[in-house]
């Protein structure tokens, strides 16, 4: 009985040990933005020539992963959209990060002028309102090393940002991440 016993402990607590190392989702946050500069163009692609200011941005986002195993991630884009159009992309570089910690990335990204022009009432009104959503779309591939074993996966990170358009401050975020363990080919 004791036998019996002490084998269902061990279950119990292989069951623990084992959740507790179970892969978990990363958590991403965009915890600033700052103006990099700007730069003015003249564009031939409308009936009428015309201006266009692209704007060239600095994201900082706080990535913590809460996992056991460090990862080691390749570079990927990111795309950021403004009601439903591509505004632009963000290079992510390729990278790593230990186990159980954080750390802030700065993504440089472009927006470009040309296409702001096709939401100019909305964006007038959001800079009037002085909040606007970005939507931003990325995928991010990495693998993690658990006693030699090598375990790739991709998390999907989709985030709505509203942002002062003025100010360019954080004034709310929802990030929903979505991590899939990938099978070896």
């Amino acid at each position: 009985m004791a036998l019996i016993s002490l084998a269902a402990v061990g279950v119990v607590g292989a069951g623990v040990g084992l959740y507790s190392i179970r892969p978990r989702d990363p958590v991403f946050e965009v915890q600033s933005i700052t103006l990099s500069g700007f730069n003015v163009r003249f564009t031939t692609e409308s009936a009428l020539p015309m201006a266009v200011v692209d704007v060239s941005l600095t994201l900082f986002i706080k990535v913590i992963n809460p996992n056991v195993t460090p990862i080691q991630f390749s570079s990927t884009v990111m795309d950021i959209y403004y009601k439903g159009t591509l505004l632009g992309q963000a290079q992510v570089d390729s990278g790593s990060q230990e186990a159980k910690s954080e750390q802030v990335m700065e993504v440089p990204a472009k927006l470009d002028g040309l296409k702001m022009t096709n939401h100019l009432k909305d964006l007038f009104t959001d800079v009037t309102k002085r909040e606007m959503t970005l939507n931003s779309v990325v995928t991010i591939s990495g693998c993690a090393v658990v006693w030699k074993w090598k375990h790739n996966f991709e998390v999907h990170v989709n985030s709505d940002i509203k942002v002062d358009p003025v100010f360019l401050q954080i004034l709310d975020q929802e990030n929903r991440v979505e991590l899939d363990l990938v099978p070896e080919i």
